[in-house]
């Protein structure tokens, strides 16, 4: 009986997680994004060199700044994301590109970014 019960006080937080995640926060405010290091962003893009829109799980949009200009983020295909021990992305991240790192000033939920016009 003893064993039943430690194994639903394991489980039983591990089944609100999905919906925990399913919750979009109203664009703007501080965040964090959870499990970067499992696949965690979908997309990403560069607005010039001083942010980066991140594309997260479920489909939410985030928008990093930077602590300075982040050199080549415009240019670059492919960037690294550097989150904090338990896979978080926030604040105290920051971002790999071409080899330089970015600190991350601020993380915030954000809209999907402008459409590029011709």
């Amino acid at each position: 009986m003893k064993r039943l019960l430690l194994s639903s006080l394991f489980v039983l937080p591990l089944l609100a997680l999905p919906l925990l995640a399913a919750e979009k926060e109203p664009p703007g405010k501080e965040a964090t994004i959870s499990f970067v290091n499992m696949g965690g962003i979908q997309d990403w893009r560069p607005d010039g060199e001083k942010g980066l829109y991140i594309d997260g799980p479920n489909r939410q949009w985030y928008y990093a700044t930077f602590m300075s200009q982040c050199i080549g983020l415009n240019f670059t295909e492919h960037v690294g994301f550097v989150s904090e021990p338990n896979g978080n992305l926030d604040k105290f991240s920051s971002v790999l590109v071409d080899h330089r790192e970015c600190h991350i000033k601020s993380l915030v939920t954000s809209d999907p970014p402008p459409k590029k016009t011709k």
